[in-house]
């Protein structure tokens, strides 16, 4: 398959805003440059811009886009092969690409609402108080690799419908940490399990129906449940809406997993990508003992974007119920790290929304952008962004001196500069062992924390 490359005249999330920005597109295949004679291409803006036309590019002759935005926001850059009849060349790829202005300083286009912690607050007590009983725990350990047990389960909860997920477990005596994983939009039970070494993994699907059955099934024994969580009428109660049911019955099954005696008490990571990411956020924001946050392509972020001149995604239109369910109202709230990797061509999911999301967490926190990806394409060739903020050192700052690597060995800061090809910062350091190398890392590696026996800890540590 065909593709094109994108590329800038700096790195792409780096420019200011009403700055000229400079794109490159090539057409490649494995990694090597081609012809694409006819590109249609298309440019908007978060600022309302939207402009479109026709090029070109031969080999090692990109086409050159320009363009600019007046606020702190994305840029969307799509290009489409066309072939000599101007019909859509089906052996390329189309092009989803991004870049970014003072992106560091978009901000939620809400308020959290002032009763928000009071009406979670009783889902808590709510979730706490619930005396959930195991409907079923059918051990299916024959679908299991050898060294794990595999359960299919249901736990009652106060809002009728169950929770409902497979939950895998090593088959040895031990003590293990507990993953929670919750899935995207789809009216689906579970019907392959996850499993980690070393790690209980419980699988929670939103709606607690039937495991092992296809969606086609589904999808006609719970005609209800068509697209659900998008209907205005009842999103405009946070006590009506479909998600405060999901969100209860996702605080009931993290309750109950920790209940399960091979759980080490220590690690609980809550992990979830697009409408799982929305479901791990609100565990992790309302359920103390989760240790870490690993969501991706995160989905429900600043519903009222739209309503600000942002581009839009896929999601239910901004109503006064899901105040209290947004993602980014959740971020607020949580307390303990977070990985995010998100795509800067994902318009299900905008990256305005993502970087939103980002901003407004207050804790340990790195994002990963990663260029021409959208929600469910990652492209042939990998370009990333990373933003990293760490509370014990908000300013970001590497000193010069010694540090110690969490393995062990020392190693002094030299200098910090950046890469010639990516403009990106790097650091330069000797190691203080041995013949004394020198070493380069990009800069937010080097100060970026690493989870490690159920804790986050430094990658480097300053000790003077």
């Amino acid at each position: 398959m065909s593709y094109f490359k994108f590329s800038s005249d700096k790195p792409a999330l780096s420019y200011k805003c009403n700055e000229e920005m400079k794109f490159f597109i090539q057409a490649r295949n494995n990694c090597t440059d081609i012809a694409c004679k006819y590109i249609k291409w298309e440019i908007r803006t978060d600022d309302g811009q939207k402009k479109s036309g026709f090029g070109s590019c031969d080999i090692g002759e990109p086409l050159c886009l320009t363009a600019s935005i007046s606020r702190p926001g994305f840029v969307r850059i799509t290009c489409t092969a066309y072939n000599t009849d101007f019909g859509a060349n089906t052996s390329f790829d189309v092009l989803e690409a991004g870049a970014g202005a003072e992106i560091e300083k978009l901000s939620y286009c809400d308020t959290v609402p002032e009763d928000f912690d009071k009406y979670w607050s009783d889902i808590e007590k709510l979730v706490e108080s619930f005396d959930e009983k195991v409907l079923m725990w059918e051990d299916v350990s024959i679908k299991a690799p050898k060294g794990y047990k595999l359960y299919d389960i249901r736990i009652s909860t106060p809002e009728g419908r169950p929770v409902s997920g497979l939950v895998s477990i090593p088959d040895k005596e031990g003590k293990f940490p507990l993953k929670m994983m919750f899935s995207g939009y789809s009216v689906v039970g579970c019907s392959e399990a996850t499993y980690k070494k070393d790690t209980i993994v419980a699988r929670i699907n939103a709606h607690g129906i039937e495991n092992f059955v296809s969606k086609t099934e589904c999808v006609l024994n719970y005609p209800d449940l068509a697209n659900y969580g998008l209907n205005d009428s009842e999103n405009q109660s946070n006590m009506t809406t479909y998600w405060r049911g999901v969100m209860i019955r996702d605080l009931i099954a993290t309750k109950y997993m920790k209940t399960l005696p091979q759980w080490d008490k220590t690690t609980l990571i809550a992990h979830g990508g697009s409408q799982g990411a929305l479901q791990a956020t609100t565990v992790a924001a309302h359920d103390s003992d989760v240790t870490c946050l690993e969501i991706f392509i995160p989905w429900f972020c600043n519903l009222n974007a739209e309503n600000n001149g942002y581009m839009g995604g896929w999601r239910a239109k901004f109503q006064e119920g899901l105040r209290y369910f947004d993602t980014v109202a959740q971020g607020t709230r949580v307390k303990c790290p977070v990985t995010i990797e998100a795509r800067l061509g994902d318009y299900c999911c905008p990256p305005s929304t993502t970087m939103t999301l980002y901003n407004s967490f207050n804790c340990y926190k790195h994002l990963t952008m990663v260029q021409a990806g959208t929600h469910p394409y990652v492209p042939p060739e990998r370009e990333e962004f990373h933003f990293v903020y760490d509370p014990e050192n908000p300013s970001g700052e590497i000193k010069l001196g010694k540090y110690r690597h969490f393995k062990g060995n020392e190693y002094e800061v030299l200098h910090v500069g950046f890469d010639s090809e990516t403009c990106q910062k790097a650091v330069v350091y000797k190691a203080l062992y041995g013949e004394g190398d020198i070493w380069v890392r990009p800069e937010y590696m080097f100060r970026e924390k690493i989870f490690k026996n159920g804790k986050f800890i430094s990658r480097f540590e300053y000790i003077g």
